[in-house]
């Protein structure tokens, strides 16, 4: 028999995973290959996304 994950079980997988994008998004670039001015804007949202999903998963926890 399986066991479903708990509240807490997937939120602290959903941390570790939105850890792991945010450290791909904060990623040095090979010389001549970083992002243009648009695309390092976008990762910069993304990460601020980011910030507030974990922000939304600690409230909901507090629930």
């Amino acid at each position: 028999m399986t066991r479903l994950p708990t509240f807490q079980d997937t939120r602290r997988a959903a941390f570790a995973m939105l850890g792991d994008v945010e450290d791909i998004l904060r990623s040095d670039w090979r010389s001549g290959t970083g992002p243009t001015t648009e695309q390092a804007d976008a990762a910069m949202q993304a990460r601020r996304h980011i910030a507030e999903a974990k922000a939304a998963l600690d409230e909901a926890a507090r629930s």
